[in-house]
């Protein structure tokens, strides 16, 4: 294999570089790291070098990061260091040691390439790196997912290298004359990749010489499955390509899939929730008001009618806000703004939805909007003067649990609801028959430029509902 056009038609053809910014790249000092190294630099690709000395082999961690940063000085680019204890942090976190090895160096790579500004940050995974993963994965117990290997490319995070075999580096390393460190580690069965690739993988090679090639084909294949399966998968649920505070799954739609469990697994594990927050909310989809939080801070909530997905608690968007009587615009935390507009009393009442016309020598400035709370009543339009709870309202129009939580009331200085946001006018804010000042009050979805006489209402969050 002709190493270095096939290394920069990878590049090409997966993305991996989409511009001229530097990458830096994770050096260990061994051959992979090190062919990484000389691939970017007879490629003319600008890049820095990174290196982590964990201190778990005392002299020879130390000759590591000696020799990663003359390696940065012989090619004239920036170098990275940083030192970690990495024993006290595993005991510290109850983790392995490779897996706080592995926690500690990608958080320390991402704040380096935000840092400094590159574009991306590359490991030199290879094939052989790929086909390891997948067996250990098998051995451990994982979905379609798991079988698929490594991949090119994870967000800002790129692998240039999985085209190649470890062979296929040792060969380049040789013409090239390069040199590089040997973790003495690597030899022995101490770690599962290690026993992987000493004992599991030769007799495969035994079976068939060409297993290596054979493998990386059954993996391209097994995503190209994968991606098909989650592309159906989200049509058929009408999940949404990209969000930022969540999507609601179907749940009629869920009673129809053939293995519910194993769906939810590949929608929701992404988001840090586990095999058994899974199984939950696979076995109670017939129940409602299981709520679930996964670690990286999405929330699972069972409702009537769907399934429930939330970055994080939508109340928290919902800031409190105060609405002075010479606010034309208000702008709120949720994107949305409030448009306050004199009005003819005789205009057509709006539905009550998007827009209500009040009246407005009833209003009390300033007004406060805020997040619904329980134990708030209001007089529903509509219903000949009679209080109702919010509450009770939201159940009586079958509202999800997810539309309770983002609703907002308008009220009165004295606490009197004017406005249940987005559903119902309070009756006693009517226009009256006989006409009279009215205001038509509106949310808008989308706000337009702001004027010179336009106001934000940015005021500090009110200490009171009446003040």
């Amino acid at each position: 294999m002709q190493l270095l056009p096939t290394f920069k038609e990878f590049i090409a053809k997966n993305d991996l570089l989409s511009d001229t910014a530097p990458t830096l790249l994770a050096v260990s000092g061994g051959l992979d790291s090190t062919v990484l190294t000389h691939l970017f630099r007879a490629a003319n690709l600008p890049f820095g070098l990174a290196h982590c000395n964990f201190q778990l082999r005392d002299e020879e961690s130390e000759g590591d990061e000696l020799w990663v940063e003359q390696l940065a000085t012989q090619y004239a680019v920036s170098f990275f260091t940083k030192r970690f204890e990495t024993k006290d942090y595993a005991q510290k976190m109850g983790l392995s040691m490779q897996m706080a090895a592995r926690t500690l160096r990608y958080n320390w790579l991402e704040q380096m390439r935000a840092a400094h500004g590159f574009s991306r940050l590359a490991t030199a995974h290879h094939g052989n790196d790929s086909l390891e993963t997948v067996l250990l994965n098998f051995a451990r117990g994982t979905g379609l997912a798991g079988l698929t290997g490594i991949a090119a490319r994870n967000g800002l995070l790129i692998r240039p290298l999985l085209f190649a075999t470890r062979a296929d580096l040792e060969a380049y390393a040789a013409t090239n004359n390069l040199i590089w460190r040997e973790d003495r580690s690597n030899a022995t069965d101490d770690y599962a990749r290690n026993f992987v690739r000493h004992n599991l993988v030769p007799p495969f090679l035994t079976l068939n010489p060409n297993f290596l090639a054979t493998a990386a084909r059954n993996l391209r294949r097994l995503r190209g499955t994968q991606a098909n399966a989650d592309f159906l998968l989200r049509q058929f649920l009408e999940v949404p390509a990209t969000f930022e505070q969540g999507f609601t799954l179907d749940k009629n739609r869920l009673a129809q899939l053939p293995d519910l469990r194993q769906a939810l697994h590949t929608l929701l594990t992404p988001y840090g929730f586990t095999d058994d927050q899974v199984r939950q909310l696979a076995e109670s989809t017939a129940h409602t008001g299981l709520e679930l939080h996964s670690p990286d801070g999405w929330r699972a909530l069972n409702d009537r009618r769907q399934l429930i997905v939330t970055a994080t608690d939508p109340v928290s968007t919902l800031t409190p806000i105060r609405v002075q009587q010479d606010d034309l615009l208000v702008r709120l935390s949720t994107g949305q703004a409030l448009l306050l507009t004199p009005a003819e009393a005789t205009a057509p009442y709006p539905d009550g939805r998007l827009a209500v016309l009040v009246n407005a020598e009833k209003l009390q400035f300033p007004l406060l909007l805020r997040p619904w709370q329980p134990g708030d009543w209001f007089q529903p339009f509509g219903m000949q003067g009679q209080r109702q709870k919010v509450q009770d309202f939201f159940t009586n129009n079958k509202l999800s649990r997810l539309e309770k939580e983002r609703t907002w009331v308008l009220e009165s200085k004295d606490g009197a609801i004017i406005w249940v946001v987005g559903h119902r006018l309070d009756e006693r804010f009517r226009v009256g028959e006989f006409g009279g000042k009215a205001l038509k009050i509106s949310v808008l979805e989308a706000t337009p430029p702001l004027t010179s006489r336009q106001k934000y209402g940015t005021g500090s969050p009110p200490k009171g509902r009446g003040t």
